[in-house]
């Protein structure tokens, strides 16, 4: 099954489908996942629905029935999405995402938002591929961050997306050291300066530019909200690029950057909490 066809099986549900898929099957019959921050569970929730931050997930699938349908929902929409996401690549059979967030549950308004996520990083093939591809992903990712830095008026969340933006510079300078020493030699300005060519595609799949334009367009709580989902995928990714990894020096690097990819998930997810409350 290609990347492709595993994006289409997380399919979105409006809050009439998925009201009405409640009242013809019994709890049993699913799985209800809030992948919120828990005082925002604590606050309000769906009815049966199992509090598993995004952060936790990757860890918590055994605790999960892969065969049966699964049911996923945050705060505005995409955080969920990269969850459905994750589990559809874990082997889960049937997920299903609530489309717009708890918000659309009260408000019946799902906004757009960027498009899925529909890349998948892991599908380079060398270990020295993977380290460009990676650092491109995370020069786009910083560039987002500069950009949301600089226009975000309230000061807490400006401080932590140009805190991010660092984190996603230091993230660079280590893949860069990966590659090196996969390959040998030093990478050079005008080596780098060529996998800088193409930085377009972030964390997921989705495109900068597309992503600016869109951010451009909404509050805060849905940017920081697609941030988390940005971040879900790294974290993500570099757990899965641990677990693929043959050379054990880089198993703990890219150990490393999974655990500061979900420190940084956190982080997001109490500031979009605090916005929220």
């Amino acid at each position: 099954m290609s990347e492709a066809d595993q994006v289409v099986l997380a399919e979105e549900w409006p809050v009439e489908r998925l009201r009405s898929y409640f009242l013809r099957h019994h709890p049993d019959d699913y799985q209800l996942i809030d992948v919120r921050q828990l005082q925002e569970y604590g606050t309000e929730h769906l009815p049966g629905a199992v509090w598993i931050p995004a952060e936790d997930l990757p860890r918590r699938l055994a605790d999960l029935d892969a065969a049966k349908a699964t049911i996923v929902y945050c705060s505005l929409g995409s955080l969920s999405r990269a969850a459905a996401r994750l589990l559809v690549k874990a082997g889960f059979r049937e997920v299903h995402v609530l489309q717009g967030g708890l918000h659309s549950w009260h408000f019946g308004a799902a906004t757009g938002l960027p498009e899925q996520f529909s890349a998948h990083l892991a599908d380079a093939g060398s270990a020295q591929e993977q380290a460009i591809m990676a650092w491109r992903v995370e020069e786009a990712t910083r560039r987002f961050y500069e950009e949301m830095a600089d226009s975000i008026e309230a000061p807490e969340v400006s401080a932590l997306f140009a805190e991010l933006a660092a984190a996603e510079s230091h993230h660079k300078a280590t893949l860069q050291a990966l590659w090196e020493a996969l390959a040998g030699r030093l990478a050079g300005d005008a080596f780098t300066a060529t996998w800088a060519a193409e930085t377009e595609l972030m964390e997921g799949g989705a495109r900068l530019s597309e992503v600016l334009a869109w951010a451009a367009q909404n509050s805060t709580a849905r940017i920081l909200d697609f941030a988390m989902a940005l971040e879900l995928n790294a974290y993500d990714h570099y757990l899965y690029l641990q677990r693929h990894s043959t050379d054990p020096d880089s198993q703990r690097l890219f150990e490393v950057m999974a655990d500061e990819e979900r420190r940084h998930l956190r982080s997001l997810g109490k500031s979009l909490e605090k916005l929220q409350n």
